[in-house]
């Protein structure tokens, strides 16, 4: 029996839980973001009214009230939006206990076994539709398909408050390649350089082809593009972490041979989820490092900290020490992993300590928030460490904005 697979995406999440609160901001252009005291600041969020403006999602404040002077600005409430995430998920397991994060606003269900309990497929949809909206006052974007991968992209298509199902491949092969999960701008582009423009064209592709082209992710977009995911919507405990980590990765264009090449690789990287945290205004207590070499061998390190942190150089000091305490250059490495756990919207309470110098620094986080500043105005590479000026093919990639981060169980 095929499965049957929802992709749950709340409608303009951070907005829509605003307007709840405030009910005179839905006639109004509004946008949510995560520090307003900055005219550089950074969208995460606008209502339909400020999206009719041209506001988009990622772009600076001042960028936004260029184009809606009368833009209304809501500073982001983080811990409310968790409690609304876990308000809805609870719905969804009124339906089935496969439910499978991806961020706060969006969910996997999968409703295989919930159909003969409830009917139909149709009921189940619509009911979740009408649930939300009149017992939680939110509203759905549903994706139905019988894998991950186009039920995403079901939800993508469906206009507020509906659902679109994907029956057939041969439906959506004509919508750009960008469309699909993990075609971000650098790979669209690279794609669009061999004449693969659209998800058809991805999915008659031969995987030789497309790995010559993007490497090992191009045998994953070949079996996305053709709906053969077949990773398993895991159940989601009610009392996990909604965001359990943040991090990035990259596959090196050579072998990593020294230790400089391990340094400037960990910078960008560092810096990419040192910005994710601070967007999500959130802290971390762990360090992980991830290894590969030459030889597809892999290793993960961590190391807990003291005290917690959103800075970029404790990112960094912390995953080279783990390099340097517990790895060696018997083979090059390829490919190269950091991530942050632990996470909280609190920060710790600094304790002194008479023999090291681990306090957190409020002189550093107004150093690195000024970076980020200019990377959303300008673009990441006009501001960078002098010494990845030493191999500009080797460090010149934007992790935040080119590289997706997927549900562990993709590659399971």
């Amino acid at each position: 029996m095929p499965k049957i697979i929802l992709h749950c995406d709340l409608n303009c999440f951070y907005a829509s839980v605003e307007m709840l609160y405030n009910p005179e901001l839905r006639n109004v252009p509004m946008a949510v973001a995560g520090d307003i005291e900055n005219r550089h600041g950074i969208i995460l969020a606008k209502n339909v009214l400020a999206k009719a403006k041209g506001v988009k999602t990622g772009e600076a404040i001042f960028e936004a009230k260029n184009k809606c002077p009368n833009l209304v600005i809501r500073k982001a409430d983080y811990e409310n939006y968790i409690y609304y995430s876990k308000k809805v998920k609870q719905l969804y397991y009124e339906y089935t206990d496969k439910v499978e994060s991806f961020g706060l606003d969006e969910c996997w269900l999968d409703i295989t076994g919930s159909i003969k309990y409830f009917g139909s497929t149709a009921k189940i949809v619509t009911e979740l539709l009408r649930r939300v909206k009149e017992e939680i006052g939110l509203t759905l974007s549903i994706g139905v398909a019988d894998n991950k991968i186009y039920a995403k992209l079901g939800s993508d298509i469906a206009k507020e408050d509906s659902y679109f199902v994907i029956a057939k491949k041969e439906e959506i092969f004509d919508l750009p390649a960008s469309a699909l999960l993990n075609v971000g701008r650098s790979t669209n582009n690279k794609l669009a350089l061999h004449n693969i423009n659209t998800i058809g064209d991805i999915a008659n592709s031969s995987i030789t082809n497309l790995k010559s082209i993007l490497g090992k992710w191009g045998e994953v977009l070949y079996y996305f593009a053709n709906g053969e995911d077949l990773s398993e919507v895991k159940r989601y405990d009610s009392d996990e972490e909604v965001i359990k980590s943040i991090g990035n990765s990259t596959t090196s264009i050579r072998d990593l041979k020294d230790i400089d090449d391990i340094k400037m690789i960990l910078n960008v990287l560092s810096d990419s989820v040192a910005s994710r945290c601070k967007d999500a205004g959130m802290y971390f207590k762990v360090v992980h490092l991830g290894l590969r070499n030459n030889k597809l061998e892999t290793r993960t390190i961590q190391k807990k900290l003291k005290e917690n942190s959103n800075l970029s150089k404790d990112i960094f000091m912390n995953a080279l020490k783990l390099f340097e305490d517990n790895c060696d250059f018997t083979y090059p490495y390829r490919s190269i992993g950091v991530s942050v756990s632990g996470l909280s919207f609190k920060k710790d309470i600094s304790q002194l300590d008479l023999f090291e110098n681990n306090i957190y620094s409020l002189k550093q986080l107004k150093k690195e928030k000024a970076i980020d500043e200019i990377r959303n105005r300008f673009g990441y590479y006009k501001v960078s460490a002098l010494s990845l000026l030493q191999d500009k093919e080797l460090t010149h990639f934007d992790p935040k904005k080119e590289h997706t981060i997927f549900p562990q169980s993709y590659f399971k």
